[in-house]
């Protein structure tokens, strides 16, 4: 259970049966510290994860392909956990995570994971950005998101003898695949 004055996952306030409209979203988004998914009307090809905290409000809109799974919502808790940690978070001198990046990182998450994916780990970089990663028995993939407009990424079969280092631009369709690979399919 995530504090009251972190983020955290508002469950309760997950509606995966009927829409919410945006006329509720206001009211989904007056509660204190929490994230919230809302969904919007079912004309739109996107829903929206709004993440809020101390008066701050970011809003993400996803492809809604991915209906919210459950592993898409974990991996949107961990990225938001991950704005609670303040600068020098790693006893030295790490910067505070940016939230553009946690955004981006969300935004990136709706497009590659579906039903079936296995969740990355999420984790902190020191320079304000995050790292997300997919580790089996022969599949590794690390991604980095310094900036919205800077990601690399990593990914390695051990047992097939393939990888690929380079640039999230132009390479979606590509980690896509590396992914289902590291979901077993």
């Amino acid at each position: 259970m995530v504090s009251e004055n972190n983020y955290g996952l508002a469950e309760g306030a997950i509606q995966p049966g009927p829409w919410l409209s945006a006329m509720t979203l206001a009211d989904v988004l007056a509660r204190p510290s929490i994230v919230t998914a809302a969904f919007e009307e079912p004309a739109s090809a996107f829903q929206t994860i709004a993440i809020r905290k101390r008066g701050t409000d970011w809003v993400v809109e996803v492809p809604g392909g991915h209906s919210m799974s459950p592993v898409f919502l974990m991996s949107v808790e961990a990225i938001a956990d991950l704005l609670s940690l303040p600068p020098g978070w790693n006893s030295y001198s790490a910067r505070a995570i940016d939230p553009r990046n946690a955004v981006r990182a969300i935004r990136l998450l709706g497009d590659v994971l579906d039903r079936e994916s296995s969740p990355p780990a999420v984790v902190p970089r020191v320079q304000g950005g995050i790292q997300l990663e997919w580790h089996t028995a022969s599949v590794d993939i690390e991604l980095y998101i310094d900036t919205p407009e800077r990601i690399s990424w990593f990914a390695e079969d051990v047992e097939a003898g393939e990888g690929f280092d380079g640039p999230l631009a132009g390479n979606e369709a590509q980690l896509k695949a590396w992914v289902k690979r590291a979901s077993g399919r």
